[in-house]
C-alpha cells in the first residue's frame, strides 16, 4: 500500500484525485495552510514552514499546487503570483524530501498551454516551447519538477482545459449557457485541447503505478470553440446564438490572459497512449453528456 501527499490538494483535480486513490486503497494526505482533518498536513512555502509528521512514510509525491491561471486578470503581481505559487512550492517540496526517506516517485501538473500558437500542426512533446508568458511559465515549472530526478521517477502531465461539473473552465462557460446566451468566442474556429477530469485522474494513477516518468499531454483531444460551444448548448437544450463574442471584446476585458480563449492550439495524445493508457472518453460529445447528467 503506498501513501501519498498531495499538494495543492483541496482544488479541482486534487478532490477527485484523492477521492480516486482512496477507492484503490492509497493512503493520502494533503498539504494545507489551514489544517482541518487528521489527514491534513501544516505547510507555508513562503515561510519555509512544514510539519514533519507523516513525512517519513511518503512514498508518492503529487504536486498540484499553483494559483488559479484563469482565476484573476493577469497584472505584473498576478503574473509574479502564478509563477512563485508554483516554482516556490516545488523547491520547498525539493529541500523537505530529504525528510522523506521512503519517496519513490514525483509527479507534477503543468500546463498544455506551453507550445505557444505559431502553428496549425498537433503539438507533441517534443515540440519547443513557445514564448508567450504561459510558456516561459510552464517552462520553469517543468525545469523546477525535474530537480526531483536526482532523487527519483518525475513525470509532469500537461494538462488541457479540465472537463467537470463541480468547478473550473466549463462551470464559467455553463453561466451564459443558462441564461439562454451560449455563443462562441472570437471567431469560434480556434481549437481548445480538453480533459475529462475522470480520465486526468485516471492518468496521474497510470502514472505512478506503473512508474512512467517523462512528460506527456494530457487531453483527450482537441474541439473547435464553436463545436464547443454549439455541443454544450444542444445538451443542456439551451438556444446556440451566433455571431461569436469578438475577440476585441475579450482582449478588451481580459487582457493577455484572452489569448487563452481566442488562440487555437491543437495537441497530440499519442505518447500517453503508446504507453498504454486508454481514455475512458474519446471525444468530446460522450464527455459532455456525462457531465450534464450530474
Amino acid at each position: 500500500m503506498r501513501t501519498v501527499l498531495i499538494s495543492g490538494g483541496r482544488g479541482l483535480v486534487g478532490r477527485s484525485l484523492s477521492k480516486l486513490l482512496k477507492q484503490k486503497g492509497y493512503i493520502v494526505y494533503k498539504l494545507t495552510r489551514r489544517p482541518k482533518k487528521s489527514s491534513h498536513i501544516y505547510w507555508n512555502p513562503e515561510k519555509q514552514t512544514i510539519e514533519s509528521k507523516h513525512l517519513t512514510e511518503i512514498d508518492v509525491i503529487i504536486n498540484l499546487a499553483g494559483s488559479g491561471i484563469a482565476d484573476k486578470k493577469w497584472s505584473s503581481d498576478r503574473k509574479t503570483d502564478l509563477i512563485n505559487s508554483r516554482i516556490n512550492s516545488i523547491q520547498f517540496l525539493k529541500s523537505v524530501s530529504e525528510k522523506m526517506p521512503k519517496l519513490k516517485y514525483f509527479i507534477s501538473a503543468s500546463g498544455i498551454n506551453c507550445y505557444g500558437y505559431n502553428g496549425p500542426h498537433e503539438k507533441t512533446e517534443n515540440d519547443p516551447y513557445g514564448d508567450d508568458f504561459l510558456s516561459v511559465l510552464v517552462k520553469d515549472w517543468e525545469l523546477a519538477s525535474s530537480s526531483f530526478e536526482d532523487v527519483c521517477p518525475v513525470a509532469k502531465l500537461r494538462i488541457a482545459m479540465v472537463i467537470d461539473h463541480k468547478g473550473g473552465a466549463l462551470k464559467k462557460m455553463l453561466r451564459p449557457v443558462k441564461l439562454g446566451v451560449g455563443s462562441p468566442l472570437a471567431s469560434g474556429k480556434q481549437y481548445v485541447p480538453w480533459i475529462h477530469i475522470d480520465d486526468l485522474c485516471r492518468m496521474f494513477l497510470y502514472c505512478i503505478e506503473n512508474d512512467i516518468s517523462g512528460t506527456y499531454n494530457a487531453a483527450n483531444g482537441y474541439i473547435s470553440n464553436r463545436e464547443l460551444m454549439k455541443t454544450i448548448t444542444k445538451k443542456m437544450r439551451k438556444p446556440f446564438f451566433f455571431p461569436a463574442v469578438p475577440k476585441s471584446i475579450l482582449n478588451l476585458l481580459l487582457g493577455e490572459m484572452a489569448t487563452m480563449l481566442t488562440e487555437s492550439l491543437k495537441v497530440s495524445n499519442e505518447k500517453i497512449r503508446k504507453i498504454g493508457f486508454q481514455f475512458k472518453y474519446a471525444n468530446f460529445d460522450s464527455a459532455i453528456t456525462e457531465i450534464v447528467k450530474k
